[in-house]
């Protein structure tokens, strides 16, 4: 049985940053349900080709991989209370 990506996202919980260098951003954290690092770079790979990530996304992967704005999502992690271990990280819509 093949998993769709749909299956694969839970635990999403989004957050505002406001007057970063890079204008508002929108910080989703989210739980891929795969211990696999294959399936992530699938799941994002997914999206690239749906279109879904543009030049508006900064950043969508695993947390610790992630080099953008590395203090302000440390300490909005510190915020989330279900098990997540991704971030997207996007220009808001103004």
């Amino acid at each position: 049985m093949q998993t769709t990506q749909k299956n694969l996202v839970k635990n999403s919980v989004k957050f505002r940053l406001t007057n970063t260098p890079d204008g508002n951003l929108l910080v989703t954290f989210f739980c891929l349900d795969t211990f696999n690092h294959a399936a992530v770079n699938t799941h994002i790979a997914r999206q690239l080709l749906g279109g879904q990530l543009g030049k508006e996304v900064f950043y969508e992967g695993n947390l610790q991989n992630n080099t953008h704005y590395q203090a302000a999502i440390t300490n909005l992690l510190h915020r989330v209370e279900v098990y997540v271990n991704c971030v997207r990280i996007e220009r808001a819509n103004q």
